[in-house]
């Protein structure tokens, strides 16, 4: 079965140009859109969207996901309500580019009773069937869900065809738990796609040299038949609240770091 690369070009260069370059020498046809010319995804105008649409299909490219921020904000009403509003964007934009996908966090919370947090992402599900979109959601630092235990009430709850997992590696580590641990298998019946990191000693690596576990985790999946989109997010320069950068060199080590783990995993690449 052969996996799909894709990658957040942003983590490249801020030019779109510059990131259609670097991902076409690497053969990777698959962008997961945050920021491009220095506008974050949500920003953008419909003109600046035709103008990414024109370029990325005379590469012969496609936007993988919407790389959104959304509810990466503390848990209270007003955030709710705005959080929603920046989603009902997301899949607006999303649709424009012929893109399923909408990658999603839960907010901060440190309540006993999670329920306020549950009905808050059940209403985006709502909104994410109304436009036919899948909402994946990430395991990012000191957000709700980014703790295993809180990660498998919110999939047991909630996990449908429009609401699935974006799992990622050294997120996970970073603050102290394992995929094989703590994460799998109990989320690979909810899982859509991996996001490639890796980390050790409170660092960001390249795929194979942290802690993350990646090739036992790779080979499992791909001895159960699983083989969604494999998306390069390496944060190997420098790493913010709301993403992360490389530049073109530290990108294509981190893509020749993936496929080494891949071809040592049995792993065919589409």
């Amino acid at each position: 079965m052969a996996w799909r690369l894709t990658g957040f070009a942003d983590e490249i260069a801020t030019s779109l140009d510059e990131q259609i370059v670097t991902m076409t020498e690497l053969g990777i046809k698959g962008l997961d859109l945050r920021n491009v010319d220095g506008v974050h995804v949500l920003q953008l105008t419909d003109a600046h969207i035709d103008e990414i649409q024109a370029k990325l299909h005379d590469a012969g490219m496609y936007v993988s996901t919407i790389g959104s921020p959304v509810n990466k904000v503390p848990y209270d009403s007003l955030n709710e309500a705005t959080e929603f509003e920046k989603l009902r964007r997301s899949l607006q934009i999303g649709a424009k580019f012929n893109c399923q996908r909408v990658r999603i966090f839960t907010p901060e919370f440190d309540g006993d009773d999670p329920t306020p947090v549950l009905s808050w992402m059940a209403g985006q599900r709502r909104l994410a069937e109304e436009y036919e979109a899948i909402l994946i959601h990430e395991n990012d630092a000191r957000y709700w869900a980014a703790y295993p235990d809180n990660a498998k009430r919110l999939f047991q709850e909630l996990a449908s065809p429009n609401f699935r997992a974006a799992f990622d590696f050294a997120n996970t580590v970073l603050i102290g738990f394992r995929p094989w641990n703590d994460w799998f298998p109990w989320i690979v019946p909810y899982l859509d796609t991996i996001h490639i990191k890796d980390a050790k000693d409170g660092s960001v690596t390249v795929a194979g040299s942290g802690d993350g576990q990646i090739l036992e985790t790779l080979k499992y999946l791909n001895e159960q038949g699983w083989s969604g989109p494999l998306t390069l997010e390496p944060h190997l320069a420098s790493v913010g609240n709301f993403g992360g950068y490389s530049g073109a060199q530290l990108f294509t080590e981190a893509t020749k770091a993936l496929r080494n783990v891949m071809v040592e995993a049995g792993l065919s690449e589409s």
